[in-house]
């Protein structure tokens, strides 16, 4: 009688400890990403740090996050839809649950980006080497970008 009672407790333990856990995203991660992928993303400024900043209006490096997980960054402008130059690819993925920091891997792209802003138009983030949760005090990149969603 014994063993039943401790076998019923460890179901029961194992199946509330599973419970609001779908695999599934929730709304707001689901917001994020379709964001984030239903776009090509223009760089439009940077700051290196060292008062290096630069504003990008003519050429840009142009990033796409696809919702596979998949991406690719290359050179382009911002008037000619068609132009992508030297282009490279690499996986990406979130870190955390709230999906602010991506994490990004690839032959020419390695690194972290803490997302500040994003929104339809707009993709403001931190870029590091290192993850800016474990590592905040760490040298960072700061990024803007706008949205190009008329996409081939």
């Amino acid at each position: 009688m014994k063993l039943f009672f401790t076998s019923l407790l460890i179901v029961v333990l194992f199946l509330t400890s599973c419970e609001g856990r779908t695999g599934y995203l929730d709304r707001d991660q689901e917001l994020t990403v379709s964001t984030l992928t239903e776009a090509e993303w223009l760089m439009t400024y940077a700051d290196y740090g060292n008062g290096h900043e630069y504003t990008f209006d003519q050429e840009t490096q142009i990033y796409r996050f696809e919702a596979t997980g998949k991406g690719w960054l290359a050179n382009g402008s911002f008037d000619d839809e068609l132009m992508k130059e030297n282009v490279s690819y690499y996986q990406w993925t979130f870190t955390t649950d709230n999906f602010t920091v991506i994490y990004m891997a690839g032959s020419v792209v390695e690194g972290y980006m803490l997302i500040e802003k994003l929104n339809s138009n707009e993709l403001w983030v931190q870029s590091t080497q290192l993850d800016p949760v474990f590592y905040p005090n760490q040298h960072k990149t700061y990024y803007r970008f706008k949205s190009r969603k008329n996409l081939r």
